[in-house]
């Protein structure tokens, strides 16, 4: 095991991969060994071991451990690596809950979840990202008729970290099609006017929406050609 190697790829900055390397070691060989294990990293992976019944500890290099415990080891050390590296990234990302994306649907699972590639504008970098609307979450009008190419608008409801298989771990993006919020947020978005609200949406059939000021017939037409839906918009002029 190469300390500084790992380091190098793991997209994480020095400190947080060494105490990642440093805390999944321990774990691993404390379990295997049935003792209390401690980890060095200086340029080397150096380890302590506090035998079970008390007595000097013993200083271990990596090679000195058995090759199939090693490999077990190594294994560890890449999930941790992994999993700090996710919940790194679904802190960056959560702030993209509660917003809408367009996205491409890629693939149609066999449960009727819809795989999506969504590309979104964040500081001045592009991000692609995988989401998954779940077939609960798409209007039923609409479930047998996606197709891998077509881009539909989304609504972003969670950024969270989830293990896959216990194997890896990565960021799930989830969608909705039926949110109350999605037809406010495309108006919102698309005629620029701050205090939309969706009253009652019943999606598939028609939204009830009231908007502070006019917006214009086109926006409106257009959120509900992508929805399928009629929208219902009502002025409410505010009260002084």
């Amino acid at each position: 095991m190469n300390p500084a190697e790992i380091i190098s790829e793991s997209g994480l900055t020095k400190d947080e991969a060494l105490d990642a390397i440093e805390s999944a070691v321990a774990r691993a060989l404390t379990h295997a060994l049935k003792a209390s294990v401690n980890v060095r990293i200086d340029d080397l992976l150096q380890i302590i071991l506090y035998p079970p019944g008390g007595g000097a500890p013993a200083v271990l290099a990596f090679d000195d451990i058995n090759r199939k415990l090693r490999r077990h080891v190594e294994h560890q050390v890449d999930l941790e690596l992994q999993l700090r590296k996710t919940l790194k990234e679904a802190g960056h990302l959560k702030e993209l809950r509660g917003y809408t994306a367009p996205g491409e649907i890629t693939r149609v699972g066999d449960d009727g979840s819809l795989i999506v590639t969504l590309e979104i504008a964040d500081h001045y970098r592009r991000l692609i990202l995988s989401g998954i609307c779940p077939a609960r979450f798409q209007a039923s009008h609409e479930r047998e008729h996606y197709r891998p190419g077509t881009v539909k608008e989304f609504h972003i409801t969670s950024v969270v970290p989830v293990m896959i298989n216990h194997r890896s771990t990565r960021v799930r993006v989830q969608l909705s099609r039926i949110s109350r919020e999605l037809p406010r947020l495309l108006l919102q978005e698309r005629s620029r006017i701050a205090g939309i609200q969706c009253l009652k949406r019943i999606p598939g059939a028609f939204s009830s929406i009231v908007t502070p000021s006019r917006i214009p017939k086109h926006i409106i037409n257009s959120v509900g050609k992508e929805l399928k839906e009629h929208l219902y918009v009502s002025v409410q002029e505010a009260h002084h």
